[in-house]
């Protein structure tokens, strides 16, 4: 990082920042005066029993869960804003996304400019280099002219993960992105999130049980399991500390 980007970056907002965030499902509260400050950019692995809370927060994040507290997204407060994703504040990775009619990948790609075009307009010959490159960086080139609804769990996974890296946000939200690929597209995927936040500049919250590849990374960890959850530096330490943590207290 030079010394121009280092300071423009010191200047822009924080991706998100939380603030007495409450939300759940009735009658149970998942998530309970959550403060959150997330830098942009940044990577945040987020980790947690099954039933913390962490798709809550991704569903709170994006619009879909009522909530409590406030929330902003690079500055604006959730409140005033009626579909963050279509506002391009994020993109969102669901845990399962279906797809009901045969499409090429190339196509399914492709339609992550829509922002940038409208769903029913003509996509040019640049948005279909920028789709072929996404394709080319999730090592996914020969899907191309494939019929999407054929492939397997985890070719679709990687066709996702192209797809999402074109809608140009400045916040991606990945809920368990790795979780039907093998264990050198797991890999993959970890190294294509850190290429976002360091040559992109995005900042990314993966939600992920997969914390044996966390172990190299840069960014911070957040264990919605904690007591008190609370953004730590992800080092090799606190992903043992965290892997401990989640082994022996259950929920």
């Amino acid at each position: 990082m030079n010394d121009q980007q280092s300071t423009a970056d010191t200047q822009l907002l924080p991706a998100l920042r939380t603030e007495n965030l409450v939300a759940g499902y009735e009658p149970r509260v998942l998530l309970r005066n959550l403060f959150l400050e997330v830098d942009t950019p940044s990577f945040v692995a987020i980790v947690g029993h099954n039933g913390c809370g962490k798709t809550t927060l991704f569903r709170t994040i994006t619009g879909q869960l009522p909530y409590s507290g406030n929330v902003w997204l690079n500055g604006r407060n959730l409140r005033t804003v009626r579909r963050p994703a279509t506002a391009g504040l994020l993109a969102y990775l669901p845990q399962r996304t279906v797809v009901g009619f045969p499409i090429r990948v190339r196509e399914l790609v492709v339609m992550g400019r829509y922002r940038q075009h409208g769903l029913l307009s003509t996509y040019s010959t640049a948005d279909y280099q920028l789709a072929d490159a996404a394709l080319a960086a999730v090592t996914a080139t020969h899907l191309a002219d494939q019929d999407f609804t054929l492939l397997s769990g985890g070719e679709q996974q990687l066709v996702w993960l192209a797809q999402l890296s074109l809608q140009d946000a400045p916040l991606y939200l990945l809920d368990e992105p790795t979780q039907q690929l093998d264990v050198y597209y797991r890999r993959r995927v970890f190294d294509l999130m850190q290429a976002w936040v360091v040559e992109q500049r995005k900042t990314v919250l993966c939600i992920t049980h997969d914390l044996d590849n966390l172990l190299t990374l840069s960014g911070y960890l957040l264990n919605l399991s904690h007591p008190q959850p609370y953004l730590e530096p992800l080092t090799p330490s606190s992903v043992r500390a965290a892997k401990e943590f989640l082994e022996a207290s259950p929920l």
